[in-house]
């Protein structure tokens, strides 16, 4: 790495999810001396995963936007040391099936597949599909937008092409259209009840343009899962950063982030003060807004995002099962799921059997995550001493559940882990506890800035930086805000 003379600059980064520790190499690499914290033991904050009695349970990725070497976010992920040439990225096929009355259908990762195996199912839809398949194909071009911000010196420098302009111009109106439906109403314009329950993919409130562009990606052969998941792609991560000379302190939650006459000076933790010239907060905004500032700040959009961010949340379960389960599709239950005043009537579940390491020999890791925002229900129930045995009651249903459809799984299921809102506010101190931001049908992509108009040397990045947000926000709102701190002081970006 080239030092210059931005080695005399400290910089400190709160939060080592992937937003933090991809601000914290760039940084670093661009020269500046960067420590970067996390209040928990391990980095990768929301992208993780955890073992239990010999299972790993997969907690973050299903699928990668920019795990395909054709994208631009590629190049970042391979920058930042989450991906490479010898991490295999694996891309399982069908991408999501369903049962209805006893029949399996499927999407697959070719759209064109995908088209041919529905038309057999109901032929009387055929006109709704090749309209699927004409959007698909549209939006399987686009890509989200990796640009340096203006003014910044960099090495490589990153602009936007007039064909890539005219090509994005070019999606607008079908983003405009699809994102005036919800998911629920795209699906309920297919006459077959099967295809209908396919098409319910994403959760209750997303737009149908959230679910297209998801198909497209798979299209253009994106969307893997890289090999070991969260945790190893997280480890790859911390691991570029301290070959780099980077400090990561982990275990130490920052108290407040320090401004004195209008510039940030560091921050607080619990053991002392640690002074710098610059201060990016990447724990999640809402959260940071209202625990890391003794004086608000005052800046119009962070309002803005404080207001209009509609945060997602879920409720994870993890299962471990002594027996080998077949992969299924997503099936009706014959007795309905209840757990805090939600009614779960169907069942999928990502299955890992295929994946070295994620089991016991003869085992099986299975999860599933319920999307839903139940942190009041479960809050309550902490509060009335009653989450563990709300959290038991949901386990012992799903165990119920799984025997039925499993029957060699009675008696052998050895764990079964529940992550509620509470558990991902307490590992990740994000608002809820919430990973993305719902987009509604009519709602206009945000970007907000990532910097303070009133502080100096004050930056933000992370999932709430953009909505839906996710990991590809995560990653490129990293970038950004070690963009906005060479800027700051007229070095390169490299």
């Amino acid at each position: 790495m080239k030092e210059n003379n931005a080695a005399m600059k400290k910089v400190i980064v709160v939060g080592a999810g992937i937003a933090g520790m991809t601000a914290a190499i760039y940084a670093r690499r661009s020269g500046f001396d960067v420590t970067l914290i996390e209040q928990h033991s391990i980095a990768g904050g929301m992208c993780t995963s955890w073992r239990r009695k010999g299972y790993l349970f997969e907690g973050a990725i299903h699928w990668l936007i920019g795990s395909s070497h054709k994208t631009d976010a590629h190049e970042l992920w391979k920058d930042t040391g989450a991906l490479g040439d010898d991490v295999r990225v694996f891309l399982p096929d069908p991408f999501h099936s369903v049962e209805h009355e006893g029949q399996v259908l499927s999407l697959y990762r070719s759209v064109e597949k995908t088209a041919e195996h529905l038309r057999v199912v109901s032929p009387e839809d055929v006109p709704r599909l090749h309209q699927l398949v004409k959007d698909v194909k549209a939006l399987s071009k686009m890509q989200m937008p990796i640009m340096d911000i203006k003014g910044v010196k960099a090495e490589n420098p990153k602009r936007m092409s007039s064909g890539f302009a005219m090509t994005m111009m070019s999606l607008l109106p079908t983003i405009s259209r699809l994102s005036k439906l919800s998911c629920r109403d795209f699906a309920a314009r297919f006459k077959h009840p099967g295809i209908q329950k396919l098409l319910n993919l994403l959760p209750e409130g997303y737009d149908a343009s959230s679910f297209v562009i998801t198909l497209a990606s798979l299209d253009a052969g994106d969307g893997g899962y890289p090999e070991g998941g969260s945790l190893a792609m997280a480890d790859r991560m911390a691991q570029t950063f301290t070959d780099m000379g980077g400090t990561l302190i982990m275990k130490a939650k920052v108290q407040k982030v320090n401004i004195k006459d209008g510039k940030a000076t560091g921050v607080t933790l619990e053991s002392g003060t640690l002074d710098a010239d610059a201060v990016i907060v990447t724990q999640e905004t809402i959260a940071a807004l209202d625990n890391l500032f003794d004086v608000p700040i005052g800046d119009k959009w962070l309002h803005e995002l404080r207001a209009e961010a509609k945060p997602v949340l879920c409720t994870f379960v993890g299962v471990g099962i002594k027996a080998e389960i077949p992969k299924t599709p997503v099936w009706e239950l014959k007795e309905p799921i209840h757990y805090a005043g939600q009614t779960i009537t169907s069942l999928g579940l990502y299955n890992y059997a295929e994946y070295e390491g994620y089991a016991p020999e003869g085992g099986t890791a299975l999860t599933t995550a319920f999307i839903s925002d139940t942190y009041d229900f479960w809050k309550q129930a902490k509060a009335d001493g009653r989450y563990e045995q709300e959290k038991q009651s949901l386990a012992e249903q799903i165990s119920k559940a799984i025997c039925r459809r499993y029957p060699q799984a009675v008696g052998k299921i050895e764990v079964i882990d529940i992550a509620t809102p509470l558990t991902y506010e307490r590992y990740t101190s994000a608002y809820r506890g919430s990973w993305m931001i719902l987009k509604e049908p009519g709602d206009k992509m945000k970007r907000y800035p990532g910097h303070s108009e009133n502080v100096n040397g004050l930056y933000f990045a992370g999932h709430r930086l953009m909505s839906p947000g996710g990991l590809p926000v995560a990653l490129i709102s990293g970038r950004q805000a070690a963009q906005l701190v060479c800027r700051q002081f007229g070095e390169v970006f490299r």
